[in-house]
């Protein structure tokens, strides 16, 4: 028969002992936390990267306020102007509708009318006989138109007058509603310049709530993080304090097992040396029969 063929024996797991198991449990709660304190780590930089980045955009929007408040301070000037320049136009405008100039043309054909009269009556004077009452009241006559020639040319003169500051109080008028104008434009100009730089910082101001929101949530998960690598971090002071005893334990068993053996030893010894003192006793004593001739070997 062939023989049988031998089954391996299945290797049994090899115990480990109690301080073993707690050194790998340390172990293991200190890689957790370093785990965790690198997972920490990364969202602390987030966080940081979040944060310097906001203040990059801080920067631009702090320029960008800056600008559109220089931008208002300008437009205010202009527009101040602007009115001003509107409002003395108007002052014109009201002061020309009080003056009362008249035609200046039907004046000056009632004037040469008046003066033309004045001369047939002096032709008339001169050439036609008449009496002196008559005469009298024809000079007169004559007197009376051309002082009133006179006070009409007087007021010619002033109508001519007014009428030169009013082409005076035109052009000004003009000249200031010119100024008016450009001066709005000016102001239009700088009003939308201003909404653009106030746009440019309200989108930058919503930019930085995302990131300071963005930000904040990465400072709650990194303390959320750095709480839990603390308290791995206890749990690992705690195996560490328990592997320590431990450790003392078992070297202090050691030391008891080494001093027992020792007192073994020493017991063992001293036997030994109790028999060989007998064993030496004995061969003395026999020693000492041979030499009195009482032992004898046959």
């Amino acid at each position: 028969m062939p023989p049988k063929k031998m089954r391996p024996k299945k290797m049994q797991p090899k115990k480990i002992s109690e301080i073993q198991n707690q050194e790998l449990k340390f172990r293991a709660l200190l890689n957790k936390r370093d785990e965790i304190n690198d997972q920490a780590a990364v969202l602390r930089s987030e966080r940081d990267a979040f944060n310097k980045h906001k203040i990059g955009l801080r920067e631009q929007m702090d320029a960008a306020r800056d600008k559109r408040d220089a931008l208002v301070m300008q437009m205010r000037v202009h527009k101040k102007k602007r009115d001003d320049f509107q409002a003395k136009a108007k002052e014109l405008i009201e002061f020309k509708k009080k003056l009362h100039g008249g035609s200046t043309r039907s004046l000056k054909d009632e004037i040469r009318a008046m003066d033309a009269e004045a001369r047939l009556l002096e032709l008339r004077q001169q050439t036609v006989p008449m009496t002196i009452p008559k005469e009298r009241e024809l000079l007169e006559t004559i007197k009376k138109k051309h002082d009133e020639v006179e006070r009409m040319k007087n007021v010619l003169a002033e109508q001519e007058k007014i009428q030169h500051e009013v082409r005076d109080m035109d052009q000004s008028i003009d000249s200031l509603f010119r100024h008016a104008d450009t001066e709005h434009a000016e102001v239009v100009r700088l009003s939308d310049e201003q909404h653009k730089a106030h746009e440019e910082a309200s989108t930058i101001f919503k930019d930085i709530a995302q990131l300071v929101a963005s930000a904040n949530k990465k400072h709650a998960e990194f303390v959320k993080l750095r709480e839990e690598a603390n308290a791995v971090h206890e749990k690992a002071a705690e195996m560490r304090e328990k592997i320590i005893e431990t450790r003392k334990e078992e070297r202090m068993e050691r030391v008891e097992e080494k001093n027992a053996l020792r007192d073994v030893n020493v017991a063992v010894k001293r036997a030994l040396d109790d028999q060989s003192k007998k064993d030496r006793a004995a061969d003395e004593a026999l020693e000492l029969l041979f030499k009195k001739g009482r032992v004898v070997i046959g």
